[in-house]
């Protein structure tokens, strides 16, 4: 079955009860129907099939693709784990990396190693995995695109993985539903919001002059959060100072030795924000991973970070 569909529901959802229970069990009610349709747009990429070229576009949020380790067993009793790729431009944000995120990761290997299956997201526009009037980003990832592909594989806890503002939705995905996702790393991700300074920092009534012209005037910030009070759901740094946020960011009641859920990496385009970032976990006490060793590299797929961040998905 080809996986770059997208999906609609057909018919009634009919619930089993003898179907033991599972963690993501209560998405299974927006398990899609897939049949006949097809995610619209260049950005998704060319194909060669005649009828499926006479389709039009359809307007489609977002789409997906699999890959899937050697070792992969649909039967095997232990779920595989899974690492989603959130690209940052639209389709599968190959542009400034040649190849997208699957490529990057499946040429290391990782994914045979690790024994991990990689779904890398594609989406209609730049995104930052937010429902706000122009796109349905969020909602759509959590009620079509993950039921589906945890009824299509045999799939056990998910993790997150972006740059830029691929990155921020990584970061504001596992803080808002950390009883979905299990890690998020993130580099070079811009988290302070509008960076024409519509969007303070935490408790600053303005930019500082040396801040503000480190940061980078990302046009889709502006055409996806058309004012402050649409970021702010979705705002990182406001997250992790909620207590359940941080709670379950530390690995909650039952396991707080557990290794940190949250992987910084800092990169040459947004150092600032980042750097305000980890001050701000720092002082609320959210147990993260962090690194430097990258920070005069813009982030990218083929940037040097993601070796390490793929580590620290990978950690026990």
């Amino acid at each position: 079955m080809e996986e770059d569909v997208i999906p609609r529901v057909q018919s009634a959802f009919e619930w089993d009860v003898d179907r033991p229970y599972h963690r993501y069990r209560d998405l299974e009610y927006f398990h899609p129907v897939l049949r006949g349709l097809h995610f619209g747009g260049s950005d998704a990429g060319t194909a060669s099939d005649p009828e499926r070229a006479r389709r039009p576009p359809l307007p489609s949020p977002a789409t997906y693709r699999i890959t899937l380790p050697r070792s992969y067993d649909p039967d095997r009793p232990e779920p595989y784990p899974m690492l989603v790729l959130i690209p940052a431009d639209a389709g599968f944000g190959g542009a400034r990396s040649g190849g997208g995120g699957t490529v990057a990761v499946t040429s290391r290997g990782w994914h045979d190693q690790t024994d991990h299956v990689v779904c890398e997201l594609g989406f209609n526009r730049a995104t930052w995995l937010a429902d706000v009037p122009g796109a349905n980003h969020e909602s759509f990832v959590l009620e079509t695109i993950l039921p589906r592909v945890l009824a299509s594989h045999n799939v056990g806890r998910i993790s997150l993985l972006g740059y830029a503002n691929g990155g921020f939705g990584a970061l504001h995905m596992l803080m808002r539903h950390p009883h979905v996702f299990h890690r998020a790393a993130a580099c070079d991700a811009p988290v302070l919001g509008a960076f024409a300074g519509v969007v303070k920092p935490w408790g600053v009534e303005s930019f500082p002059r040396n801040g503000a012209s480190k940061i980078s005037p990302w046009h889709t910030f502006g055409e996806t959060f058309e004012h402050a009070e649409m970021f702010a759901p979705y705002s990182v740094g406001t997250l992790v100072t909620c207590e359940y946020v941080r709670r379950e960011l530390n690995g909650g009641d039952e396991n707080p030795n557990d290794p940190p859920r949250v992987g910084l990496w800092k990169g040459a385009r947004a150092a600032w924000e980042m750097e305000a970032l980890r001050e701000q976990m720092d002082e609320f006490d959210v147990r993260h991973a962090w690194s430097d060793a990258f920070e005069d590299e813009p982030g990218a797929w083929d940037s040097g970070w993601l070796d390490e961040a793929l580590q620290f998905i990978a950690a026990r």
